[in-house]
């Protein structure tokens, strides 16, 4: 949608500017969206989620400013350095449970939350504390939907169910969310596996996520936070609650009050201090016979079902009844069951030998990825993140040491913005100096002044047009090629207005020639002098001279980088501009390669008829002997 640059406020802070592009902008759905997030972000107030800080919507570059986060994004993280473990786990889903309360709290859903949207940022102790960014496709609860019917916006791994059928779409949808990411944070991938777009989505239908591969500490908070049906899911603060009895150094998921392990028998079985048995693969087992399965389904005594939203399913019923009655009710993606694939199993001595113990689940080895290989963009993901296997070297032995965490680049105590000013006094200084010149040499630094203001019109085109491109589009590989290719253009657009502004300085410097000849009462030479140094400075400072202007400025501003630079150089052109001035008030000017006018105007008003238009022959005249003069008379016809 747009470029984000890092920029400093007027109080020396950090922050980030997201622009949207030209074509983005023009488009009154993009700018609802923009402005839709403003109005969503600032609703939030949490140390958890991007503050904004500033926003200008209605101009013709519309933009908002937010907090910057120093640190990577949780999917470069994983991508990078591996998946989350222990404490760091427990902290990133008891930080997302605290960021999505205080969102939900002010009746906002996020709709995108996944890896790329949460920065990990450093808490000063070697930990970091997750940031959730980036609102561009919340959406006020009950506001009115941008989408079309049938259309979904969000990133396809981390969608819930019911974002995939189109139907109404809750504050659960977050939940679902952020049990995803948390997955992802784990276990390295997508929940939902990273196969084509429609193995994804049939995958989210029907459940299917890969949690037996997360940690078993995990496995029960993620079953009751990615149920397909929303109204079983948790809501954000009861995640929370949950959250914060994860405890990485038990093996089963305690969903509630303060049992512990009291004894474990040879098949796994384990035994609570309430009486309850927890079974190898996660089943309860209450003291009234009742059995509690992994995804909440109560199986009592006589055999019936009790859902966890409470429907019971009677197992009396005879099955061919049940599908004769209700198959026709159930959406087909129901009519598949789940199957699981088995996992496999080292074969063991034990087992060889006939013992009973069960062999321990084969693990695959901890493989990092690649450094050759770096991690794809989000955009460009439509089903989650690629399969590990198709990027990976071969199978290296796991650390034995924890990797080092991420260190930011440290950052200066006082961070000063870079100096940049237009420098108005020495700009002035320069004209001063070119025209004490004028005033010394009239011919030669008249000329001089026309051909450097017709390279300051064609710069002051290419720069300024690169320069309004990184502006809004960041920088490209391609502005030098962009350059080349304009010149021409530029140089044709500089050459139509300098032949349009010359004559008016023209016009200019014989008005004051006219003055001082006759007013002041100054000789003709002299006089001319002064109008030459009229001209030089009427080509900057008349109507059509504000682009010599800015490329003297751009120019100015990209050469002197300190005010300590600008000091020296512009006392070294003061000077300058004072002794040239100083000579130009008491010297005689240089005509050379011209004649001194009075000679000129001699020769052409003993040549001129009576009854002729004297004043249109003298001007005329002298243009053509200048232009002769100077070897241009071809353009006069002489």
């Amino acid at each position: 949608m747009g470029v984000v640059h890092l920029g400093l406020d007027s109080d020396d802070r950090q922050v980030a500017v997201k622009v949207l592009h030209p074509h983005v902008a023009s488009d009154l759905k993009a700018r609802d969206r923009l402005t839709r997030e403003v109005e969503t972000m600032r609703r939030v107030r949490n140390n958890r989620v991007a503050a904004v800080l500033d926003a200008d919507l209605t101009g013709a570059t519309p933009y908002i400013v937010t907090r910057f986060a120093p640190g990577r994004t949780l999917e470069q993280r994983v991508l990078e350095d591996g998946p989350l473990k222990g404490a760091e786990l427990t902290k990133l889903a008891r930080g997302l449970c605290e960021a999505l309360v205080a969102i939900h709290h002010a009746d906002v859903i996020h709709r995108d939350l996944k890896p790329a949207n949460v920065m990990l940022v450093d808490d000063g102790s070697g930990m970091f504390e997750p940031l959730v960014i980036d609102f561009g496709i919340a959406h006020l609860v009950n506001a009115t939907r941008l989408t079309q019917t049938g259309m979904f916006v969000g990133t396809p791994g981390y969608l819930a169910p019911e974002i995939i059928r189109d139907s109404e779409i809750t504050q659960a949808a977050d939940v679902h969310a952020l049990a995803a990411t948390v997955f992802f944070a784990a276990t390295g991938k997508p929940p939902f596996g990273s196969g084509t777009f429609e193995s994804v989505c049939y995958n989210i239908l029907e459940g299917k996520a890969q949690v037996d591969t997360a940690p078993a500490f995990l496995r029960g908070w993620l079953r009751l936070a990615l149920a397909t049906d929303s109204q079983s899911r948790p809501t954000a603060g009861s995640l929370l609650k949950l959250s914060r009895a994860l405890d990485p150094s038990v093996t089963v998921f305690k969903e509630g009050g303060t049992a512990v392990q009291r004894n474990q028998s040879a098949d796994g079985t384990r035994v609570l201090s309430d009486g309850t048995r927890v079974l190898a693969d996660g089943t309860r087992v209450l003291n009234d016979g009742t059995r509690v399965l992994t995804d909440g389904t109560r199986v009592l005594g006589d055999g019936t079902r009790v859902q966890i939203d409470g429907t019971r399913v009677l197992d009396d019923v005879p099955s061919a009844r049940r599908s004769e009655t209700y198959s026709d009710l159930l959406p087909p993606v129901n009519y598949v069951a789940p199957e699981r694939e088995p996992r496999p199993q080292k074969p063991s001595k034990q087992r060889r030998s006939g013992g009973s113990q069960q062999p321990p689940p084969y693990v695959p080895p901890y493989q990092p990825a690649p450094q050759f290989a770096p991690p794809p963009y989000a955009d460009q993901r439509v089903a989650g993140h690629p399969a590990p296997q198709q990027m990976r070297p071969a199978p290296v032995a796991p650390p034995q040491a924890r990797p080092p965490a991420y260190q930011p680049p440290p950052q200066p105590q006082q961070d000063r913005p870079r100096y940049k000013t237009s420098h108005p006094v020495m700009a002035g200084l320069m004209l001063a100096v070119l025209v004490g010149a004028a005033c010394l040499l009239p011919v030669m630094v008249s000329l001089f002044a026309i051909v450097l203001v017709l390279c300051l019109r064609v710069g002051n085109s290419l720069l300024g047009d690169v320069s309004e491109r990184r502006s809004i589009r960041g920088a490209s590989g391609s502005d030098p090629m962009r350059a080349v290719l304009g010149t021409p253009w530029a140089l044709l657009k500089a050459v139509l207005a300098t032949l349009v502004h010359v004559p008016l300085g023209i016009l200019f410097g014989i008005c004051v020639w006219g003055a001082f000849r006759y007013l002041g009462g100054m000789t003709t030479n002299d006089a001319a002098a002064y109008a030459a140094a009229a001209f030089v400075g009427g080509l900057f400072l008349l109507p059509g001279g504000r682009k010599p202007r800015q490329a003297v400025q751009r120019a100015l501003a990209g050469v002197i980088r300190s005010p300590g630079a600008g000091m020296v150089i512009t006392l070294v052109f003061g000077t300058l501009a004072f002794f040239i001035v100083m000579t130009a008030l008491s010297a005689e000017a240089v005509w050379t390669p011209w004649r001194p006018p009075s000679a000129v105007i001699d020769d052409l008003v003993a040549s001129l008829g009576k009854g002729q238009d004297t004043a249109v022959n003298l001007i005329t005249g002298l243009f053509e002997d200048l232009m002769s003069q100077i070897g241009l008379g071809f353009l006069v016809g002489k």
